[in-house]
C-alpha cells in the first residue's frame, strides 16, 4: 500500500491538551509503517521543566529557544482554557498544584531581560507576551521599555505588547516614551499603543456609531492581537482607496495602522499590491513599513515575495523592517522554493538580527517541515524521496503550519496541530 493510503485514516486526528495523540483500532501495519509515523513525534509538546531549561540557557541554539518560546505559550494557552469555576467564584486547576500560566509568565520576564538571548529572541519574548495579554507581563514590559540604554527593536515590542495587554496602568509609561524618547520607532509605538488603550477604553466604537456591528473587515480570520483595529467604514471602500489611506503619510499613524490590517482582512491581490507598494515606497515611518512586512507574512500570497525581497535586501533599511520581511518570505508556502533561495542569501549578514530571522526562518521549515529529522530518517527509507509528490509535500514546511488555510495534505498532520504553529506564524485560522 502507499503511504497516503496508510495514513489516510489518521487524517482526522487532533491532539488532546497536553500534545499527545490518541491513536485507536491501529490496525497492524508494517515495521515501515511504525517508522513513518514517527513524523507526528514533533507534535508532542516538550515537558514544561524542558521549555524553562531551555530559555534559561542563552547558548542554546537560537532556533530552539525560538521554538521553545512558541511551546511555552502553548502550553500557558492549553493551562489556562483547562481552568474551569470551582463553584465557589476560584478557578480549578484539576487538582494539579503547578500555576503554568504563572511559570510561563516568569520565564518569559526573565529572559527578556537578559541580553544575552539578542535582541531578535528578546523581542519575540516581548511579542508573545503581548499575546498572552496577562497583566502580570506589566512590570517585564515596562522596565524594559523605559531602559532607553535598551535595542530599540525589543523596546518597541514591549510598547506593543502593552498597547497589547491594553491596561490603564500602562499609560504613564507610554505616555513618558511617548512624548520624548531618543528613538523615533519606539515613541511611535508608544503614541500607538496610547491610541488603541484610549480606543477600548471608549467602547471601540468612537466615530463609528453608524457602522456595521461586525462588517467582513471586522471580522479578522488571524489569531494576533494587534495594535489597532480594522476601520468598519472600509467596507464600503475599494481596494485602492483603503491603499490611499495607508499611502497618507499626513495621516494619524493609527488610521494608517487601521487601513492595513482591513486590507489585511480583505486578502487578495489586490490588497497585496497595495500593501506591497507601501513596504517599498513609504519612506514616512519603519514602524508601518515593518508591521506591513508582518502582515504580508499573515496572508501568505505569492505576490508578495518580490517586495519582501526588496525590501530584505536594502541594506540601509531598518532592522526591524528587513527582519519581519525575512520571517515573512518563511511563511510564503506556495513559492517556497525561491523563499528558501533568497533567506539564504543573508545568513552573512553583517546584522544579527536579520541573519539570525534568516536562521530561525529556515530552521522552522527544518524542524516542522520533518519533525526535526530528515524525511529519510522519518520514513526509514533513503529512496522515499524519489517521489517528486513527496518532495513537495514536505520541502513545502508552511502546509504543516496550524490549518494551513484550510488546506489538507494526506502526508502531513496539518490536521494535527497543538496550536503551536498557529501562534508562530499567526496564521489565518476558519474554526
Amino acid at each position: 500500500r502507499t503511504s497516503s493510503q496508510i495514513l489516510a485514516p489518521f487524517n482526522s486526528l487532533r491532539p488532546v491538551a497536553s500534545g499527545y495523540l490518541l491513536l485507536v483500532q491501529l490496525e497492524p501495519y508494517s515495521i515501515a509503517f511504525i517508522r513513518q509515523i514517527r513524523v507526528f513525534d514533533m507534535w508532542k509538546a516538550p515537558p514544561l521543566s524542558s521549555l524553562q531549561s531551555t530559555l534559561a540557557d542563552p547558548n542554546k541554539p537560537i532556533g530552539m529557544r525560538m521554538r521553545a518560546t512558541y511551546f511555552l505559550r502553548q502550553a500557558y494557552d492549553n493551562y489556562m482554557r483547562n481552568l474551569e469555576p470551582d463553584g465557589n467564584g476560584n478557578e480549578d486547576r484539576g487538582g494539579g498544584d503547578i500555576d503554568v500560566s504563572k511559570i510561563a509568565i516568569d520565564v518569559l520576564s526573565t529572559s527578556l531581560a537578559d541580553s544575552r538571548h539578542g535582541a531578535l529572541l528578546r523581542h519575540e519574548f516581548a511579542y508573545v507576551m503581548g499575546q498572552l495579554r496577562d497583566e502580570r507581563s506589566i512590570p517585564a514590559l515596562e522596565r524594559t521599555l523605559l531602559d532607553d540604554s535598551d535595542d530599540t527593536m525589543v523596546r518597541h515590542e514591549c510598547a506593543e505588547a502593552l498597547g497589547a495587554i491594553g491596561s490603564a496602568d500602562s499609560i504613564p509609561a507610554l505616555e513618558k516614551c511617548g512624548e520624548k524618547d531618543s528613538s523615533i520607532e519606539v515613541g511611535e509605538t508608544c503614541r500607538l499603543a496610547l491610541d488603541f488603550i484610549r480606543w477600548k477604553m471608549q467602547g471601540g466604537v468612537e466615530g463609528e456609531e453608524n457602522a456595521p456591528i461586525a462588517c467582513a473587515c471586522m471580522l479578522s480570520p488571524y489569531s494576533s492581537v494587534d495594535p489597532a483595529p480594522p476601520h468598519p467604514k472600509h467596507e464600503a471602500l475599494s481596494t485602492d482607496e483603503i491603499g490611499a489611506i495607508i499611502r497618507d503619510e499626513k495621516a494619524p499613524l493609527f488610521e494608517r495602522f487601521r487601513a492595513m490590517f482591513s486590507l489585511r482582512n480583505r486578502g487578495g491581490a489586490d490588497s497585496v499590491r497595495e500593501l506591497g507598494c507601501v513596504l517599498v515606497n513609504d519612506e514616512s515611518s519603519a514602524l508601518l513599513r515593518h508591521e506591513v512586512a508582518y502582515v504580508l507574512g499573515q496572508m501568505q500570497h505569492a505576490d508578495a515575495v518580490e517586495y519582501l525581497e526588496t525590501s530584505l535586501k536594502r541594506k540601509n533599511e531598518h532592522k526591524m523592517v528587513r527582519h519581519e520581511s525575512a520571517e515573512a518570505l518563511g511563511a510564503i508556502e506556495e513559492r517556497w522554493g525561491e523563499c528558501e533561495v533568497i533567506l539564504g542569501q543573508f545568513l552573512q549578514d553583517v546584522d544579527d538580527v536579520v541573519r539570525e530571522s534568516c536562521v530561525v526562518a529556515l530552521d522552522a521549515a527544518d524542524y516542522w517541515g520533518y519533525g526535526g529529522q530528515s524525511p529519510e530518517v522519518v520514513y526509514g527509507d533513503s529512496t522515499v524521496c524519489e517521489s517528486d509528490e513527496l518532495k513537495q509535500k514536505f520541502t513545502n514546511f508552511s502546509l504543516h503550519k496550524a490549518k494551513s488555510n484550510g488546506k489538507s495534505c494526506e502526508l502531513e498532520p496539518v490536521n494535527l496541530q497543538t496550536g503551536v504553529l498557529q501562534n508562530h506564524f499567526n496564521i489565518a485560522t476558519y474554526d
